[in-house]
């Protein structure tokens, strides 16, 4: 289970990650706190770009491996055909 702080910590590396990308993103906790993911926001939508996937598999680990690869330019977030994000 993550903590408060936990979580703070890896939504503000979400944010920083994305503000250097050019998107909006946030590390959020499904209403089954078991279940975490990573949203891009596109206008009023929030739209999961990876995940939710279960804690107890590494999805923690997982997010802070996609985020390093956003930031190195090794993975990106696009536009699909109907104009949601997604990680690529």
């Amino acid at each position: 289970m993550l903590t408060a702080e936990d979580v703070l910590a890896l939504d503000r590396r979400a944010c920083e990650v994305g503000r250097r990308i050019g998107w909006d993103l946030q590390f959020v906790v499904a209403g089954n706190p078991e279940f975490v993911g990573l949203v891009a926001v596109a206008g009023p939508d929030q739209i999961i770009v990876l995940g939710p996937s279960r804690i107890a598999d590494l999805a923690v680990h997982e997010i802070d491996l996609a985020l390093d690869a956003l930031q190195r330019g090794d993975r990106r977030i696009v536009l699909d055909e109907d104009g949601d994000p997604q990680l690529i």
